[in-house]
């Protein structure tokens, strides 16, 4: 069945679904929001990033490391992958057998400091997780297949400077409001952390054409038309080779 709009779906939600509720449009938000959230996700798993997705991270605003705001998606250039076995002997999938597994395999794993995530634990499978940490990268993992007696995991570095975020927020009409929609307060930060947090910002020139301007690391800038810089950034992040903290006989 179609709405108007989502506002009338939310109403309908309230009152139908949630009106058992404290604050039935609340829960009804709540409830629309997380519907983005998975819409989002399993998008962009069909645009074959599943590797490339890291969930609730939290990332750095641009110009103060010390703050940092917590995304529903982020995006990130894959360092390395690389596939591995491990015996279905155990009880669960951990970040500790995998560590094991990868060490048996002659990796190096002295840049990472490892975490305390599984991966799969009785019936719970968790789409991936993150193993290690290093000072650049993530080291996360993901079952490929089923393999009979063992699982085949997917092994993957992600650098930890993303290249795309995706915020996931319900955005409707506040109640009592005469002018146009009016964003919600957690749209309004997520709105002002995507603005903030990219190196690439933008600004208006005496013309009033807009332009984007990028702060390198020794103090200089590049200024550009934005949508020229921007394409700038996309074909670097393409082409740009990483160093691969994973170290081991042969090729990553």
């Amino acid at each position: 069945m179609a709405y108007v709009s989502i506002d009338k779906l939310q109403k309908l939600l309230a009152d139908e679904v949630f009106g058992h509720t404290n604050d039935p449009k609340k829960a009804s938000g709540r409830a629309l929001g997380t519907l983005v959230e998975i819409i989002t996700y399993y998008l962009l798993k069909t645009w074959g990033l599943n590797n490339h997705i890291s969930i609730e991270r939290g990332l750095t605003e641009y110009g103060n490391p010390d703050i940092t705001h917590n995304v529903e998606y982020s995006l990130h250039p894959i360092v390395c992958s690389s596939l591995l076995t491990v015996d279905k002997s155990e009880k669960s999938v951990t970040s500790n057998v995998i560590l094991k597994a990868l060490m048996a395999s002659n990796v190096d794993l002295t840049d990472f400091e490892k975490t305390n995530n599984r991966l799969l634990s009785g019936n719970v499978l968790r789409n991936a997780c993150t193993v290690a940490t290093s000072k650049e990268s993530f080291l996360l993992s993901s079952i490929k297949s089923d393999a009979g007696d063992k699982w085949t995991l997917h092994i993957y570095e992600q650098s930890k400077k993303p290249y795309a975020i995706f915020e996931c927020k319900r955005v409707g009409v506040e109640e009592g409001m005469s002018k146009g929609p009016q964003t919600i307060e957690k749209a309004k930060q997520g709105a002002y952390v995507a603005r903030t947090a990219s190196s690439l910002q933008k600004i208006r020139s005496e013309s009033g054409e807009m332009q984007g301007i990028i702060y390198k690391s020794d103090g200089t800038y590049i200024i550009k038309p934005y949508t020229d810089l921007m394409e700038r950034q996309r074909r670097k992040t393409n082409s740009q080779k990483f160093r691969c903290t994973l170290r081991r006989t042969g090729s990553c």
